[in-house]
């Protein structure tokens, strides 16, 4: 296996995070969103396993790259914001996200882009504006609440999750856009720029990880 600063970052974050389930810090997290956080690493390690392994024995075909990574991740993460706490109505919002993602791949598979043939940028744009949203409106509850009124924002890990998947997705919404545009014919060859959205996404997953030691790092109220 090739291995990019990406692979070695989602390998980091899985350690620290099972690090934090033999180490638990005391704080208010709930221990389902832990376990939330470590299945969408872990499985997120697994679709990069998959892809690897059947790429070695020939099969890098596009269907699969569609399933694995234009959905799958996506989804993972839809499904992380689906189980996050401090969120009113949330998991309403995202189910319909998963819907709405389902029928837009149902109609770019059949109009635009078919699943066999081609890299579905269409639904990838699609799939990460759905998880930037959730980023964002995640984001704007823990402002919103007083309860986080007299907390260091810094000192909460579900703060540090929102941030990089908000930083990690604009980021990768904004290299497909562009790659698709301007270079249509070589969007899975750009060199550097490819590489530095690879670091941003596995920054996501280490940071995922490492979230849950952020009340040992920053005090919890502000002086």
């Amino acid at each position: 296996m090739v291995w990019t600063i990406y692979h070695i970052c989602l390998l980091l974050g899985l350690g620290f995070s099972c690090l934090s389930f033999l180490f638990p810090v005391q704080t208010d997290v709930r221990p389902s969103a832990h376990r939330v956080v470590f299945l969408v690493i872990l499985a997120t390690l697994v679709l990069e396993v998959i892809w690897y392994i059947t790429s070695l024995r020939g099969v890098n075909s596009i269907l699969l790259y569609n399933l694995l990574f234009v959905y799958g991740r996506v989804m993972l993460l839809l499904f992380l914001f689906y189980n996050l706490p401090f969120s009113c109505g949330l998991e309403e919002k995202v189910s319909m996200a998963f819907f709405l993602l389902l029928v837009f791949g149902i109609l770019n598979s059949v109009f635009f882009q078919p699943f066999q043939i081609e890299i579905q940028t269409h639904s990838y744009l699609f799939g990460n504006l759905l998880v930037l949203f959730f980023s964002v409106f995640f984001f704007k509850d823990i402002l919103r609440q007083s309860k986080f009124k007299n907390v260091n924002l810094l000192s909460l890990p579900y703060f540090w999750i929102a941030t990089f998947t908000l930083f990690a997705t604009g980021e990768s919404i904004i290299f497909t856009f562009f790659s698709t545009w301007f270079f249509p014919d070589q969007t899975s060859n750009l060199g550097f720029i490819q590489l530095f959205v690879h670091f941003f996404s596995g920054l996501m997953y280490l940071v995922f990880g490492l979230a849950f030691f952020a009340p040992l790092m920053f005090r919890k109220a502000y002086a």
